[in-house]
């Protein structure tokens, strides 16, 4: 028993000195192993400095470039805002320019568009200046009138009378039909007289002439349009006649004549005095002197 123990131990004791040889062994080959790329990497040092220079330069220079192309694309973007700043002042005054010459153009077309208006409108003055003068004319010639009966500047014959742009010439000292008065008026180049408006029908009116006598009016009765009708074929207005009169005259058939300063109806065979009208001459500035 001891023997075996012996032998086992031995044993055991050999076998861990061989495994002790072994890994010496092995760390001396590692050792080895590690120092000879220690070694390699020691001699090849020099080589990889110098490329790590050339790759730096490179990397420097290429950065250079970069540099010095970035700033030549900024110079020229700011050149080129510049231009186009430049250019869209230019564009800019150029549309100003256009506008306003269209603005001038289009001025000068309304003035050339608006002269017919202009010229209607002096037309327009020129008339109303004209008007103004003949009634300043017209009230002279009145008042030269009143003091001399028989003054030139009167625009209506001897033995007629004046009112505004008529003339009447008022037949009292003798007495006709209605068809032969409308005759003697013919004569006279006149007809018999027609009321326009109140303010004329006043104005007969007044005549003391007309105080206490008939006086035929231009004013019948149509047969074939059975209405009542002046001598110029107009229709008198209702409006010139009282109800009484209106009622007087509406459809009936014979002639009107005034007195009193109203309009009555009789036979158009009955004899009485009668009024001619034609228009007044224009008064003449020279007549005035």
């Amino acid at each position: 028993m001891s023997e075996e123990v012996t032998y086992a131990t031995l044993t055991l004791q050999n076998s861990v000195g061989e495994g002790n040889n072994r890994d010496r062994n092995n760390l001396r080959k590692k050792g080895s192993s590690v120092c000879s790329s220690l070694c390699w990497l020691s001699s090849w040092h020099p080589a990889l400095s110098h490329t790590w220079r050339w790759t730096a330069l490179s990397l420097l220079s290429l950065c250079l470039l970069l540099l010095i192309g970035l700033v030549t694309l900024g110079i020229m973007f700011l050149q080129t805002s510049n231009e186009i700043n430049s250019d869209s002042e230019k564009l800019s005054q150029l549309q100003k320019t256009i506008h306003q010459q269209q603005d001038n153009l289009s001025q000068q077309l309304s003035k050339d568009m608006n002269f017919p208006m202009e010229e209607e409108l002096l037309k327009l003055q020129i008339s109303n200046l004209l008007k103004k003068q003949r009634q300043m004319a017209i009230k002279l010639c009145q008042e030269l009138i009143i003091h001399t009966s028989d003054h030139k500047c009167n625009p209506c014959p001897k033995m007629w009378q004046w009112h505004q742009d008529s003339c009447y010439y008022f037949a009292t000292h003798e007495e006709k039909t209605w068809i032969n008065s409308r005759k003697n008026c013919m004569d006279r180049n006149s007809t018999l007289v027609k009321i326009d408006s109140l303010e004329e029908k006043d104005f007969l009116k007044s005549q003391p002439l007309l105080e206490f006598s008939f006086f035929w009016l231009g004013l019948s009765w149509d047969l074939s349009g059975r209405s009542w009708l002046w001598e110029d074929g107009s229709i008198p207005s209702p409006s010139l006649f009282s109800t009484i009169e209106y009622a007087q005259i509406n459809g009936s058939k014979g002639c009107a004549y005034f007195h009193k300063g109203h309009t009555y109806i009789s036979r158009c065979s009955a004899e009485i005095s009668w009024i001619c009208e034609k228009t007044a001459a224009l008064v003449n500035m020279e007549d005035l002197d």
